[in-house]
């Protein structure tokens, strides 16, 4: 009988032990839903600001396209003269 005892007693502490495991599963679980739904939802919004930038960008050049032109020459020389 006092072997049984101990076994009862591992056998209460590993149900436990599940239960604490599947609690601890469940809430990663949830943390990980929720922290890829925070994702997609950044993503959309990069996405819309860097459509809405390209946009201007290109208007941005078509209003003035010498003005464009003078800016890229700029960056392109000052980007060259960096990276020497």
């Amino acid at each position: 009988m006092s072997s049984e005892k101990p076994a009862d007693a591992a056998a209460a502490e590993i149900a436990r032990l599940k239960g604490e495991i599947e609690a601890l599963r469940a809430a990663a679980t949830d943390k990980a839903e929720h922290a890829t739904r925070r994702a997609e939802a950044v993503a959309r919004e990069v996405e819309s600001i860097a459509c809405d930038s390209s946009e201007r960008i290109v208007a941005m050049v078509r209003e003035r396209p010498l003005a464009a032109l003078l800016i890229a020459g700029v960056a392109g020389f000052v980007i060259g003269r960096l990276a020497r």
